[in-house]
């Protein structure tokens, strides 16, 4: 790369032809940087090329900057001494000045000393300016040129590529340095604007060091408490607070050093000896990371708290009111957010009033639910609507309700709510379930005893015949299977009919008081080899002098024997049979349709419990509400009448049957078994 140097103010370049070279270099060379830097090459105010000012008597050195300068982009002028140089300045407005440092008559120092301090050129003394030189740094004074503003020094001889480098760094740095001035300017502004508004603030607005002694305090202290802030900048804030509040003052302002916020309300002390309620908002105040004080924002809440007290007196007896109804009641606003609910409320769904309350009824309840329960919202009834439906308490059980739906009106007529009463009609459910299954037993107990007598004689002359054939045919007759299969086909047949026998006309229980153990113990015997072929552990725990059960033996023995033939079809992999007892005392509530009751429902009796849990496939939950209804199963070669027979053995013993399952992780059946009559 050719390069410039102007050694003394006599001698020009030494070689001509150099000269020439580096030229016609510079004419046939377009740089690649140009291209990336050409923000740089415009001015943004004027959408014009930024203008370059090169003052320097070298008239080679011109000419060579001319190209340089021009072929980066930029828009070239120039002049041969200060004078002139100091004229183009004003004329011109350069964005950029390149000075000579050594010319005759006024030199660059000067030319720049001139523009810098001048108040002819007071508005162009901002331009930045490189100075170009051949002198040594020993030579020049850099520092304090440097302390005037000057934005670079080149030393001759330096590359073309070097100059448009320094020319291109000086405008990025010239254009931060103009941000940062626009930045700072707006930071100033943004104080005195700032500070306005905490001097005429509505809240008390203070800081404090870390013993708590007041370094500042808007006007508003004097406002509320008619002392002169001025006479408490450096007194301690605790001495502002009621004594009765000192504590709790301190307390908070210790938490807050040690880096919490807090939030507190207090009383301080007045000119008039009123008292001044006051909302405490405290922050710390970091500076490297430690605290080194608070800042304060307190709100008078003297009014509000007069009114509070009024609100809390009002709310508290209806409140009293609400809690006391016996049917639950949940309240919504606008947005169905849960506003009150109330202690039958809790009773019924499981939840507490501080786990609800506040909360979108959509977060509480499945949706579909939901949309039935407030689908009233979407009108302005002012009446209840009485309705049924089933919901999902906590513990994701179900709950029949009987409830009404109605608006709330405020005193504008205008509706703000939804009010829900309801009460748990479970119960009641429960009975109509057992009445409409009771009438379906004996309907198909009717059914089943004529169809039973129908087919059976037919069945058995079935059976006669295949078997008279099978004796006719010769041993080796391959139709002798075909025989086979009829005659085992219609013993299958039998079995089913005599289960439907069972389950038409069942036998009136021969009860006697029994021990448990003992018919657990028979059921045992008929299950111990297949427990262990299908690798299903088994276990039983049976409380010590548990009380005998007022039962029929074998009808209670047929009901273990069907559930635990359940259990193992239902851990087809191998698994866990467990049995537990235990007697309760407990109330089983009538369930007849002719509302008979079996036990009185004022006096609870004893009972023995009796759990049969598996760790089996579970029940799937839309086949829950119909596993005892008579035929249902899910067995290829089941009847469906094994569990409708144990729940009417139990009915029979005025017992009860009730199960919970979960599918993949198993079943349990739990029986209540009488021990008197």
């Amino acid at each position: 790369m050719a390069l410039i140097q102007k050694n003394n103010k006599t001698s020009s370049v030494q070689d001509r032809k150099g000269v020439d070279d580096l030229k016609n270099f510079i004419n046939d060379h377009i740089y690649k940087s140009s291209q990336s830097a050409m923000p740089l090459r415009w001015n943004e105010k004027t959408g014009t090329k930024r203008t370059i000012l090169l003052i320097d008597d070298d008239k080679d050195m011109v000419e060579i900057g001319r190209k340089i300068i021009v072929s980066a982009g930029y828009h070239f002028i120039s002049t041969s001494n200060g004078n002139d140089g100091l004229d183009y300045i004003l004329k011109y407005r350069p964005d950029l000045i390149l000075l000579d440092y050594v010319m005759p008559g006024i030199t660059g120092a000067e030319v720049f000393e001139r523009l810098v301090t001048s108040q002819r050129y007071k508005h162009l003394s901002q331009t930045p300016v490189i100075m170009l030189t051949a002198k040594s740094e020993y030579d020049i004074n850099r520092a304090t040129l440097f302390e005037m503003g000057l934005a670079a020094f080149l030393v001759k001889p330096f590359g073309h590529r070097e100059l448009i480098n320094v020319i291109d760094n000086v405008f990025i740095l010239h254009q931060v340095k103009q941000k940062n001035k626009e930045l700072e300017q707006k930071i100033r502004r943004s104080e005195y604007k700032y500070q306005d508004l905490i001097e005429n603030a509505n809240d008390l607005i203070y800081t404090l060091n870390l013993k708590g002694d007041f370094i500042f305090i808007n006007r508003r202290l004097s406002t509320l408490t008619g002392f002169p802030r001025e006479e408490w900048v450096g007194r301690s804030f605790f001495d502002l607070v009621a004594p009765e509040d000192r504590i709790e003052a301190r307390n908070n302002f210790s938490l807050t050093l040690r880096g919490k916020a807090r939030m507190f309300e207090i009383r301080l002390i007045c000119q008039t000896g009123a008292p001044l309620y006051l909302s405490m908002n405290i922050n710390p105040i970091y500076e490297k990371g430690e605290v080194v004080g608070a800042i304060g924002i307190s709100r008078d809440i003297t009014q509000r708290k007069k009114l509070e007290q009024e609100i809390t007196e009002l709310k508290n007896f209806n409140e009293s009111i609400i809690q006391s109804m016996g049917s639950g009641l949940i309240t919504l606003n606008l947005n169905n957010k849960i506003t009150s609910f109330n202690i039958s409320a809790e009773e019924i769904l499981g939840y507490k009033q501080n786990d609800v309350v506040g909360k979108h009824i959509y977060d509480i309840f499945p949706k579909q639910e939901c949309e039935r329960l407030i689908s009233i919202n979407t009108t302005n009834y002012k009446y209840p609507l009485n309705r049924e439906m089933e919901l999902t308490r906590k513990d994701d059980s179900k709950v029949f309700i009987g409830y009404s739906v109605s608006s709330r009106i405020d005193n504008h007529n205008l509706k703000v709510g939804t009010i829900i009463s309801f009460r748990d009609i479970s119960q009641i459910k429960q009975m109509q379930m057992e009445v409409v299954r009771m009438d379906r037993l004996a309907s198909m107990g009717v059914l089943a005893s004529g169809i039973a007598h129908e087919v059976r004689n037919p069945l058995a002359g079935i059976k006669t015949m295949a078997q008279t054939l099978e004796e006719e045919l010769e041993p080796a007759d391959d139709r002798r299977e075909y025989l086979t299969r009829i005659i085992s086909q219609v013993n299958r047949l039998d079995e089913l009919l005599k289960s439907l026998f069972s389950f038409a006309k069942p036998q009136q229980p021969k009860r006697k008081y029994q021990r448990l153990e003992d018919i657990i113990r028979e059921v045992e015997v008929l299950f111990d080899d297949r427990l262990t072929k299908k690798n299903i552990q088994y276990l039983k725990n049976i409380q010590k002098n548990l009380p005998q059960i007022f039962v029929d033996f074998h009808q209670i023995q047929q009901v273990f024997i069907n559930l635990f033939l359940n259990s193992l079809e239902a851990m087809p992999k191998g698994g866990v049979l467990e049995l537990l007892a235990k007697p309760v005392q407990t109330i089983i509530y009538p369930r007849d349709r002719r509302k008979k009751a079996f036990v009185s429902e004022n006096r609870e009796s004893l009972y023995v419990e009796v759990s049969v849990h598996d760790s089996g496939v579970g029940i799937n939950p839309e086949d829950k509400k119909v596993i005892f209804d008579p035929f249902f199963t899910t067995k290829p070669q089941g009847t469906g009448l094994g569990l409708s027979i144990v729940y009417r053995i139990i009915e029979e013993h005025h017992g009860e049957i009730v199960f919970d399952s979960e599918t993949g992780k198993g079943t349990t059946f739990t029986l209540l078994l009488p021990t008197e009559d």
